[in-house]
Parts: C-alpha cells; structure tokens; sequence
C-alpha cells in the first residue's frame, strides 16, 4: 500500500481540502483570531482549506441538533495547565471572544445538558473528543472576521481545550486532478488503488460536490477499459462504535457506485463493501490520521 500511496502524491497535490500535519521537529502555532488559555500547551492542529464543518448548535433528550458551516475549518487541541477548573477556563475565553463581538448561538454545562444520550458522538460529528466525564462545557457563536464571521466552537474537559473554527468561503473549483492512467497503473500493480477526491459530509454517504472530479476520472477508467469490473471499498476512523462505522463504510461505498452508475457505467461491473475501521493505514488518535482513514479504494475483481 505504501507503494500505491507515493504513486499517488501527484494526484493529491491539488487537493483543495489540505490536511496539514506538523512534523516532530517543528510545532502547530496558534490560530490568529484566539488566543489561548494562559499556559496552555498546543498539542494539534489541523487546517482544512475547504470542507463541510458540523457545528453543534442544540442538544437534549431529542438529539443533538448540528449545522453545517462550509469553508476554511481549523481545529486545535490544547492541553490544559494543571490547576485551573474548565469554569475558569471557559469563562476566560468567553470574556476574551465576547470582547471581540462573539454573539454566543449555544452553551451547555455537563453532560447532561451537553450530550445526555452521546448520540450522536460529537467525536463523529466533528471531532470534539471529550471523553466520558461530566465536567464539560461548550458554547460556540459568531464572531466577526474579514469580509463576514467565523464561526468558533469552543469545548473543554479538565484535560483540554478544543478550539474549532469555522470561516464560510466560497470553493475554488477545478483543483483536483486525478489522472486516470495512474489509476490504471496502481489497479494492475498492486490490485487497488486509493481514489483521492473523494468528500462526504460529516458521519453521512452524502458526496459533495468537491467529489465530482475524482468520480469523472474514475468513470474515465472505467470507459477506457470496458473489461475491467471493480469494487468499491469505504474505510472509515476509528469515531463512533464499530456497527456504526461498518454501516457507513457500506454506505458511502454504495454512494460512489451509484456515482459512476449515474455517469454511465454499468452496474454489473460495479460492487461496494465496507470496512468499517478495522483496515487504518495511519494513527487515529490525530485528526490528521484520522482523516488519511477515512477513505474509498478501487479494489479490481
């Protein structure tokens, strides 16, 4: 596999949505618009230039209650200093955000009052990993920011502190090449080959539109090469229990055979399956890792 993927570093050189991961030697800076807590260590961060961001806005007995921000979407992870309360850290940055405009949209105290039921897990939704104490509390809101708002969700346990942003941008189009000889290339190599370009929403088979390119060039292979039958293959990270990643996987994996069917492929040489998460090829305890397994492959039959 770790073949396939240096063929494929000049499919993914324009990607418009870039996860960036920081090397060992060098350290994550923090965001410009949020300073953090005084004596904080920043531990990640992961810049996304354009994706669907599933910001929790509700939750109660009927569910938690999200929507969707697209554009740039960053998200921080900082380890608390010892000593200080989530009260104090909380109320800190609300006074700093709310002094820059912040209009608050949700807050919760607890476990109760934030995810009674923890289902959904906001850790599938977006990424925020509380873990399963009760001493948390989030809010998010508005602030405002060059040519409109970022939207920023703030969330913290005693260990840590969770900053996501959000800032609405329009999507740069025409960014993603994916060259379908090379396609061809790794599928009679090695068998498979990761498909990049491939988007959903958060925890849904829903593709996005950013997709289209990717499932162009796989459906160009597949023209080009009328013998060839294939399957598709969904992986997922390791958020949320693993009956729910499997449905997934067989989910978004039958959403890009509906895809290439759409694009005039037929439906005989088609078959999807899901992994679920039990097939990563990176760490899932970084966002950066766990986006590399979230991922389709072309399996050849």
């Amino acid at each position: 596999m770790a073949s396939v993927r240096r063929s494929l570093c000049s499919l993914m050189a324009g990607l418009v949505t870039c996860q960036v991961a920081y090397p060992e030697a060098s350290k994550p800076v923090d965001h410009p618009l949020i300073s953090p807590y005084q004596g904080s260590v920043l531990r990640e961060r992961v810049d996304e230039a354009f994706n669907a961001y599933s910001r929790i806005v509700g939750a109660g007995p009927e569910g938690t209650r999200t929507d969707t921000v697209e554009g740039q979407v960053s998200r921080l992870r900082y380890d608390n200093p010892k000593g200080r309360s989530t009260l104090e850290i909380e109320r800190n940055y609300r006074q700093a955000l709310e002094g820059k405009g912040l209009a608050v949209d949700f807050q919760c105290t607890g476990r109760q009052a934030c995810s009674p039921h923890r289902q959904p897990s906001w850790n599938s939704l977006n990424g925020l990993n509380l873990g399963a104490g009760s001493d948390i509390r989030y809010f998010t809101g508005r602030l405002p920011a060059e040519g409109g708002h970022a939207y920023v969700s703030v969330a913290i346990n005693p260990q840590r502190t969770y900053l996501h942003i959000a800032q609405p941008t329009d999507i740069q189009s025409g960014m993603v090449q994916v060259d379908a000889n090379a396609l061809a290339s790794a599928l009679e190599s090695e068998g498979k080959v990761e498909l990049p370009g491939i988007f959903f929403d958060s925890g849904t088979a829903s593709l996005q539109v950013t997709s289209d390119p990717a499932l162009d060039a796989a459906a160009g292979l597949l023209r080009q090469r009328p013998s060839l039958a294939i399957d598709v293959v969904g992986h997922t990270d390791n958020q949320g229990g693993e009956a729910f990643n499997l449905g997934l996987s067989q989910k978004r994996a039958a959403a890009v055979v509906n895809a290439l069917v759409s694009r005039g492929i037929e439906a005989n040489r088609l078959g999807s399956r899901g992994m679920g998460l039990t097939q990563p090829v990176a760490d899932n305890a970084t966002e950066s890792g766990r986006a590399r397994n979230r991922r389709v492959e072309l399996v050849r039959r």
